[in-house]
């Protein structure tokens, strides 16, 4: 996979309003520290949902606080390699 990859931008439209997605995963990994972490460790979400619940929709990585999250059942692989990807195509 190289850096003009859409599949790079297609991944990153899932690190945010995914709460649903990213509890019902197995394992989680951020593409900013590339840490990866199970969803019961996420303790700070933000995006408040518009419908008055007041849940954050969007999860911030407990390893360093930013918003660069995606969960297993985003159908995109939490591995090293692809974190380090992700990592280099955003954050550069």
């Amino acid at each position: 996979m190289n850096q003009h990859d859409p599949t790079l931008k297609a991944a990153h439209d899932r690190s945010s309003l995914h709460r649903a997605e990213v509890l019902a995963s197995v394992i989680c990994g951020c593409f900013y520290c590339r840490s990866t972490f199970e969803p019961g460790d996420i303790g700070e979400w933000v995006d408040a949902a518009e419908d008055g619940d007041g849940l954050g929709q969007t999860a911030l990585c407990p390893h360093c606080g930013v918003d660069s999250v995606l969960g297993s059942q985003s159908g995109y692989p939490i591995t090293p390699e692809f974190l380090a990807t992700m990592h280099q195509y955003w954050f550069g």
